[in-house]
């Protein structure tokens, strides 16, 4: 059993997208168990009844963020607006998925009853940024006037084509036409520049689906394998919506960010020129510009800016548990304080995709000639500009050329993970960073 894969391909609405062609131009038909991936397949389009499919498991995977064994399908619906709500919902076929308990994760498997993977990416519809916190999103659905289940509330979730998402299983009674109501409550997170203020009352989305041996067979079916020799190797698949066409059809020059460096960047692998960089300046997926063409049916990847993207004086990007933390000193005339202090940003994310890590809490130490000056615990914040970081107005300390700054996650990201991001982002140790340009402060 295995996790799901998703691909978002622009402009695809109501049509089926598979994860298809991430890997370079090399064919996942060639791999050296083609012939059983093939058959594996092919029950799995034959068999109109199968609720999930029986899929390879990656043993001892790393402790990092890496490549699945396949690629998924998924169905996407045409996006709604609630308010200043957007939503796009996408379904799949039920599979496993992480949640995150401290620094534990539990598996969560399908019953094999019958049930969808419900997901949806909920973004600002003015600006088109995602909004990658924990909603408080409750979801019901109905068939016929009917309640199906209880209503439930969908996990925040990470996973390498998708980005940031909500996602459950969801089960259901049969074959037939269901309509979901999704409540969004008021974002009780900071919220900074254009935000503030905003997302201030609770609003509904409604939208309907079809259930059926259509669909079971298109999403089971569309599965695309990768090759074994790429099974757990440190990497991650593209965001989604570098694909191209629906219903299984491959795009051109894909590939996968393979090669995780350890010092500033992260490098694609196969040495394919296609456009992509590494971590702190790819321009993959969604690229830089999540906020923009957000209209349209166009859904936006959370990724977050590159380093250098940031003003103020970027101290490093040290990371910790395969994360990167992009650490900024802003001066005193930042629209984040009161016009009389610093503020210190930190923006965690994902290697390769620059994925944002959520619901985290860190504190920073600043210290100087061996000493601890002060330590400051971040707020976590959505800003207009900066998206998702967390940060703090350094009120009792004005950090000077050549002294540190400790960053300590108190807690790793509490958001469900999908296969390829299960292992990574929980032991995340202490990391330091040096403040190399004085900072001037009005008296």
């Amino acid at each position: 059993m295995n996790r799901r894969r998703f691909f978002y391909c622009a402009g695809s609405i109501a049509a089926l997208t598979t994860a298809a062609g991430c890997l370079g131009g090399d064919d996942s038909s060639d791999g050296p168990d083609a012939d059983d991936e093939t058959e594996a397949t092919t029950e799995n389009e034959t068999d109109e009844r199968r609720v999930t499919p029986d899929l390879p498991e990656i043993e001892d995977p790393p402790d990092a963020v890496y490549v699945p064994t396949h690629r998924e399908a998924m169905r996407m619906l045409e996006p709604v607006e609630a308010g200043a709500y957007a939503l796009a919902p996408m379904l799949s076929y039920p599979h496993p998925f992480w949640l995150v308990d401290g620094r534990e994760t539990e598996r969560v498997d399908p019953d094999g009853s019958p049930a969808v993977h419900l997901m949806f990416t909920l973004w600002d519809a003015d600006t088109g940024l995602v909004l990658p916190v924990e909603s408080g999103a409750q979801i019901r659905v109905e068939r016929d006037g009917q309640q199906v289940g209880s209503p439930r509330s969908p996990w925040a979730m990470i996973s390498q084509e998708m980005g940031f998402h909500f996602g459950d299983n969801v089960p259901l009674d049969e074959d037939g036409t269901y309509t979901v109501e999704v409540t969004l409550p008021p974002i009780g997170v900071r919220k900074t520049g254009a935000l503030e203020g905003r997302f201030a009352e609770t609003e509904t989305a409604t939208f309907e689906f079809t259930y059926d041996e259509d669909f079971r067979r298109a999403v089971i079916g569309g599965i695309e394998y990768l090759d074994e020799d790429l099974w757990g190797e440190r990497g991650a698949l593209e965001p989604m919506e570098h694909g191209q066409g629906g219903d299984g059809d491959e795009g051109d020059d894909h590939d996968y960010e393979r090669e995780h460096d350890d010092s500033d960047a992260h490098d694609e692998g196969d040495g394919e020129d296609d456009g992509h960089e590494g971590e702190d300046g790819h321009e993959e997926g969604g690229g830089d510009g999540q906020h923009d063409d957000h209209g349209d049916g166009h859904v936006p990847y959370s990724s977050l800016p590159p380093a250098e993207d940031y003003p103020g004086t970027l101290l490093g990007d040290p990371e910790t548990g395969d994360a990167t933390l992009v650490t900024t000193l802003f001066e005193s005339d930042t629209r984040l304080t009161d016009g009389s202090h610093s503020y210190l940003l930190v923006s965690p994310r994902t290697p390769y995709n620059r994925v944002p890590l959520a619901n985290m809490a860190i504190s920073a130490t600043i210290g100087r000639d061996g000493g601890e000056l002060a330590t400051v615990d971040l707020e976590q914040t959505l800003d207009d500009e900066y998206d998702l970081h967390y940060g703090a107005e350094l009120v009792d300390v004005q950090p000077e050329t050549g002294d540190t700054v400790t960053l300590t996650v108190e807690s790793p990201p509490q958001v469900s993970r999908h296969r390829g991001y299960e292992t990574a982002f929980l032991q995340m140790p202490p990391v330091e960073v040096e403040v190399e340009v004085d900072m001037e402060v009005p008296e």
